[in-house]
């Protein structure tokens, strides 16, 4: 009896087969891996630049270097900046209108130094030094109605020292118009007297007016 060859059966694979199998499948799984793999893990590099560029975007949404990151200026130099900026106020002379924040100044007439004057009342006062007496007119270029302080006016005398208004200015007729009573939008209240107490022989130079003390004021020369 002779035997007859025999054909594998096709549900038997061989080891090659198998192997080719194992590492086909290896790879379509490492492939399947990678491309479901978060984004920011596929390269190490992504993380970085985005951070980046969200620094980017937000700086350019704050105009610039708003957040100071890449601010490598030494505040030293700031008051120096501010110092060379610092505004002069305006020098004008008697009888010239100029104008600091809500009131607009003319000088309108200087009296000579006296040693005493009298009041509204009649009473004489003696000064320490000299009177000095400087009128002005002054506008309400304001809407609302305004006063003006008195203490925040100064003559000025030729070495540039500032002597603040006497106490004695609110006994003055006239003073009460614009130191006591609030000037309207619009008024003007004219000769105003400013008071000041100044050792004799006192060469005066200009008075500083302000609207208020924090501003800028205007000097009016005198002499």
């Amino acid at each position: 009896m002779i035997d007859q060859p025999t054909t594998p059966s096709s549900g038997t694979t061989s080891p090659e087969d198998a192997a080719a199998q194992a590492t086909a499948q290896a790879s379509a799984e490492k492939v399947r891996r990678k491309a479901t793999r978060p984004w920011f893990t596929q390269k190490p590099i992504a993380l970085p630049s985005a951070v980046t560029l969200l620094l980017v975007i937000i700086m350019v949404g704050m105009g610039g270097n708003g957040l100071r990151i890449f601010d490598f200026t030494s505040s030293a130099v700031e008051p120096t900046a501010e110092s060379a900026t610092k505004v002069t106020p305006v020098t004008a002379t008697i009888g010239e209108n100029v104008r600091d924040g809500r009131f607009a100044f003319a000088v309108t007439s200087v009296h000579r130094p006296s040693k005493t004057l009298t009041d509204r009342l009649g009473a004489t006062d003696t000064a320490e030094g000299v009177y000095v007496i400087v009128r002005v007119d002054v506008t309400n270029i304001g809407y609302e109605a305004r006063t003006l302080s008195a203490t925040d006016q100064f003559l000025v005398d030729d070495s540039d020292q500032r002597f603040g208004t006497s106490s004695a200015t609110s006994s003055l007729a006239g003073a009460e118009m614009i130191f006591l009573e609030k000037i309207n939008p619009g008024h003007t209240v004219r000769d105003a007297p400013l008071l000041f107490d100044v050792p004799a022989g006192t060469t005066i130079a200009s008075i500083e007016l302000h609207n208020s003390l924090s501003s800028t004021g205007v000097k009016v020369r005198l002499s």
